[in-house]
């Protein structure tokens, strides 16, 4: 494994908790035995990671806006998704365990649009917002003109960003690659590190929620946007962690999250 330098810091950014259908399609599902059970509402984990390479300073999801809290979002969300912060969790705290601030970022890499994970693009005042094109065509069509307030809120997009469009799988530096797994959503993008001694870390983002998605089985979120394109993006980075022996992070696995270690810890 070259040596690229890098260090990768996961960021604690608050938790959403949900039925955990949401995440795995018939994760609680009726039997002849036991013809009604019991859902289950439990906590996943939100987060993003800082990304210090020599040659830049990388910020990869931003987490939510902390007024999803007051009215940020539909009015039913805080009855079906409620959302925590402790209070060490905010981005900005995050990053200070770094030893970075917000100004000294040279790239955001959004793994998509949804506003638990680009709730706070305009606090980075000079850096490049790294988003794949159909993302951005998507989101602001369905704030524009479908809805405001929902998995894509405006006040996300509305904001001073120097905007960086791409398509499909990209180099962004030596070290880190993007690849565009779309599925949960049409433009959804994940990160692949090459770390000298960890080695290959592929994080899936939510091209892939916890373990029980990756399988085996391959099983489907709760809720897609495309399930033919799920599956293949899912095919697609099981080849290269096969490949490549990579580590594998999936984006909301609360029990894999429990066991990261968390900022101002780092992998390298």
């Amino acid at each position: 494994m070259a040596d690229t330098g890098m260090k990768m810091y996961v960021l604690r950014l608050g938790a959403i908790t949900c039925d955990t259908n949401a995440l795995v399609a018939f994760d609680t599902r009726a039997t002849s035995i036991d013809p009604e059970p019991r859902c289950k509402f439990e906590p996943f984990p939100i987060w993003g990671m800082y990304i210090e390479h020599p040659d830049a300073k990388i910020v990869f999801d931003t987490g939510l806006r902390e007024d999803c809290l007051t009215g940020g979002e539909s009015p039913n969300y805080h009855i079906n998704i409620p959302i925590s912060f402790k209070e060490d969790e905010y981005l900005e705290q995050q990053l200070e365990l770094c030893g970075v601030t917000p100004d000294e970022i040279d790239y955001v890499v959004i793994s998509h649009l949804h506003h638990d994970h680009a709730g706070k693009i305009g606090i980075f005042k000079n850096a490049k917002v790294v988003v794949q094109r159909q993302e951005m065509i998507t989101a602001l069509m369905t704030t524009h003109t479908v809805v405001e307030k929902g998995v894509y809120l405006k006040a996300d997009l509305e904001v001073a960003a120097n905007w960086m469009l791409i398509d499909g799988d990209y180099d962004l530096l030596p070290g880190i690659r993007l690849l565009s797994v779309p599925g949960h959503a049409e433009g959804l993008q994940c990160i692949q590190l090459e770390l000298e001694h960890t080695g290959t870390v592929l994080v899936t983002s939510d091209a892939c929620y916890t373990s029980k998605n990756w399988g085996p089985p391959v099983r489907p979120a709760g809720v897609l946007n495309d399930s033919k394109a799920y599956f293949a993006s899912i095919a697609k980075l099981k080849k290269i962690a096969e490949d490549t022996d990579a580590t594998v992070i999936y984006g909301h696995d609360i029990k894999q999250f429990e066991t990261l270690k968390k900022a101002p810890e780092y992998y390298e």
